[in-house]
């Protein structure tokens, strides 16, 4: 019998079993953490690349030496598997050697990155939708709803604004999004815009201020002054400072979310590490980059927080010619189209707040000249942390249940046996989302007009910016 693997499970963070993981070290410990993980970093990428080198070369020798073998000369066919080895080597390392070119060539903007199995707008970020709103830095998308009537309460599902918001809408089978909407709920998501000239000192307070008018529109469509909340990494922090500040969620749901920098044994870990303003001049990074945080800098980060993992991919790529191994990956398309341009401000700020001096757990964080306490969040909450996310550290995510003012009766904290992405984009755990979100969403009764969805209010918006997932 074939025991099957565990994907999820809900759990008591509040009970003896993670008790030790959610209690905090003093600061001391923190830093000597992070200084010693700072400077692994080079250390394990280097010795990683070696690694897989060594066995590249080690691999790619063996049929040399068999052919010049004597005992293979007796053996025709011997010869000949040898002979055909090593032109199949041959043939990988030119095509590697291309694939490295070609992203040499991305990464210098001299062409635009592509993919011969993924599109966006054509088998990614399909499902129907219209824009509701926009600002310079966001859109605000309604997806079309799929059948006559919705939940009674939207949903609005804030992302990060690190990435393309479509990680939730992938492929047909793996879209959270065009599962929530079959579901019949009326969901609304931002799509924050690429940062430009005139965005690029846009401050905390400015994202902030955007997740406020949003609801305001959300508020003006549905007729609804309560909102379901969803949040996915960094948009789970802005939704839930949104909460504490602002209210008028009727529940809420964060999805390997970062509150609490300073938490565990090993704190934020690598990003601790490198959002530690003492050990990373941070301010200095900025500067040097027109004021932003470079989305390639950033992709290129978190590819090599796991040195091993980035090593192996390396030499499948660039050596063995193996891109075939990705290129067909739903989630690797997204990694490695979508990550983007930071406003330097408002990036800045954040790991000031949240990593480096861990304000917003301690309730020290201001914004608007008010004190952000996550107490005062008292709506029902649902929590999903990661074991193997490396960006949110489990004890990070699982320390959320502390921080909130939700009694624990209304907390719901799941716990996800994968990382930060692909635990996320997994349809095991939607069901257990939506089974939450359904206690909390009134009855599934209220109409909506698919055909004029767009309110007069804000129909400024261009026509041709209406379309599926391009924009």
């Amino acid at each position: 019998m074939v025991k099957s693997k565990k994907v999820l499970e809900v759990i008591d963070p509040f009970s003896d079993e993670y008790k030790d993981i959610t209690t905090a070290r003093d600061d001391r410990h923190y830093r000597e953490f992070y200084e010693e993980v700072f400077k692994s970093i080079p250390t394990r990428a280097r010795a990683a690349i070696v690694k897989n080198y060594l066995e590249y070369l080690s691999n790619a020798s063996k049929p040399f030496y068999k052919l010049a073998s004597p005992g293979t000369w007796l053996s025709p066919e011997a010869m000949m598997d040898s002979t055909a080895e090593i032109w199949e080597n041959s043939f990988r390392l030119a095509a590697g050697a291309t694939k490295y070119l070609y992203d040499l060539m991305t990464s210098m903007n001299l062409i635009e990155k592509s993919s011969v199995y993924y599109e966006v707008g054509k088998n990614i970020a399909v499902t129907p939708c219209e824009v509701v709103h926009e600002t310079p830095l966001l859109r605000l998308k309604r997806y079309i709803p799929a059948g006559e009537v919705v939940y009674e309460i939207p949903l609005f599902m804030i992302y990060s604004i690190i990435n393309g918001y479509y990680i939730l809408d992938l492929t047909r089978e793996l879209s959270m999004i065009r599962y929530m909407v079959e579901k019949g709920y009326d969901v609304f998501v931002t799509d924050w815009k690429l940062i430009t000239d005139e965005t690029k000192n846009a401050t905390f307070e400015d994202y902030i201020s955007e997740i406020m008018e949003a609801k305001e529109v959300i508020r003006s469509l549905t007729g609804h002054e309560n909102i379901g909340g969803l949040g996915y990494c960094i948009g789970g922090t802005y939704i839930d400072i949104d909460a504490a500040l602002n209210g008028g969620y009727k529940y809420l749901i964060n999805l390997t979310t970062l509150l609490n920098s300073k938490i565990g044994e090993e704190g934020a870990g690598l990003m601790g590490a490198f959002s530690d303003f003492s050990i990373n001049d941070i301010d200095e990074f900025v500067k040097a980059h027109n004021g932003v945080f470079p989305g390639e800098v950033l992709k290129s980060f978190f590819d090599w927080v796991k040195p091993e993992k980035a090593a192996v991919m390396f030499m499948d790529m660039y050596f063995y010619g193996n891109e075939y191994k990705y290129a067909s990956d739903a989630v690797f398309f997204w990694n490695t189209h979508s990550t983007r341009d930071l406003a330097g401000p408002a990036h800045r700020q954040y790991l000031w707040e949240i990593y480096y001096k861990n304000n917003l757990a301690k309730g020290k964080m201001k914004l608007f000249n008010k004190k952000v306490d996550l107490g005062k969040i008292k709506v029902p909450f649902c929590n999903v942390a990661a074991i193997f996310d490396h960006i949110v550290p489990f004890p990070n995510a699982l320390s959320t249940a502390h921080l909130i003012g939700t009694p624990k009766e209304d907390q719901t904290t799941i716990k996800i046996y994968g990382g930060h992405v692909r635990g996320v984009v997994n349809p095991h755990l939607y069901p257990v989302l939506e089974e939450f979100m359904r206690k909390h969403s009134g009855k599934k009764e209220r109409k909506v007009n698919k055909g004029n969805i767009i309110s007069e209010k804000i129909s400024h918006v261009p026509q041709d910016a209406r379309i599926n997932g391009l924009i």
